[in-house]
């Protein structure tokens, strides 16, 4: 066990939770836990550090999709909030090689909206599309996290055996070669269909306009696929919702409207847009996770020419 390349995990008293090191260094690597910060997500994020991963917030094209609010941000935790390149020169480090993938705002790896905050009422992470406010900082990996992490360290696992044809930015699953991993939402042998639950379903969005609404209980988990022709839009506003509010969102509603649906959607909980949104495609994916908890949301819809 000495000789590998291994994680520890080393419980001490205390609130600081970090990483030795960005990426695998060799030998035994050390995440710190202390004793007031043993989350699970925090865990994860420590995890996701350890493989490899910098903060989504500091990537260099970040200034696309989000502001700093700099005033807001307490002054030991303005290395976090930093572009990393800018961070990795400050330290004397001239190269670093992102890998180019879409900036998804449901990255385990991204801060919430009042991080490091000196004034909680007050922002400290604006993202440039507002409905994305609650989408940041959420507890789970996202599709994309988990891809890249495979794609590092499992990059040949399916080489040479079943081809599968995955769409929808699915990949053969480094466990189960005859299998895709999904974006959320999708499913079936080939990512084409929709991701089996009992509540949910497939809706034709006509040209007038239709309502959905949540189904009753709190451990439900639903997925439906809302759709019209090709050449046509899904045009759509949140018209009433209930979750208990939190940055990340425990308990949400998530619409995935892009047409990369790869990407984390975004997630309602304490936020509710007051604008319709039009989709990028010919469909949107709604996905509801009360978790757990008391809450409801109506959805309404129609086709846009």
């Amino acid at each position: 066990m000495q000789s590998r390349d291994a994680i520890r995990y080393v419980l001490e008293k205390g609130d600081s939770c970090f990483t030795e090191y960005i990426g695998r260094n060799g030998g035994h690597q050390d995440i710190i836990i202390g004793s007031e910060c043993a989350e699970e997500y925090v865990v994860a994020h420590e995890t996701g550090h350890a493989l490899g991963f910098w903060h989504t917030h500091q990537r260099p094209d970040r200034d696309r999709h989000i502001s700093i609010n700099w005033k807001n941000v307490m002054e030991e935790a303005t290395a976090s909030f930093m572009p990393f390149r800018s961070m990795l020169q400050a330290f004397g480090i001239r190269q670093v090689s992102p890998r180019r993938i879409p900036y998804d705002y449901g990255s385990l790896m991204h801060y919430h909206a009042v991080a490091h905050a000196v004034k909680v009422s007050d922002f400290t992470i604006v993202p440039k599309e507002l409905k994305y406010v609650t989408t940041m900082g959420t507890e789970k990996m996202a599709f994309l996290d988990a891809k890249v992490i495979n794609d590092i360290y499992c990059p040949n696992a399916c080489q040479g055996r079943h081809h599968l044809n995955c769409l929808a930015g699915g990949y053969p699953d480094p466990n189960n070669c005859n299998v895709c991993r999904c974006p959320e939402g999708l499913g079936g042998a080939d990512c084409s269909r929709l991701q089996p639950s009992p509540c949910g379903g497939e809706i034709h969005a006509s040209d007038q306009w239709q309502t959905l609404s949540s189904p009753q209980g709190r451990d439900v988990h639903c997925y439906w696929r809302i759709s019209v022709p090709d050449g046509s839009r899904v045009r759509f506003r949140l018209s009433d919702g209930e979750f208990p509010c939190s940055y990340g969102c425990q308990s949400y509603v998530e619409i995935k409207h892009k047409l990369d649906v790869r990407l984390t959607g975004f997630r309602s909980c304490c936020y509710r847009p007051k604008e319709d949104t039009v989709s990028e495609s010919n469909q949107i994916f709604v996905i509801y996770h009360p978790n757990g908890r008391t809450a409801r949301f109506s959805l309404r819809f129609r086709r846009q020419a």
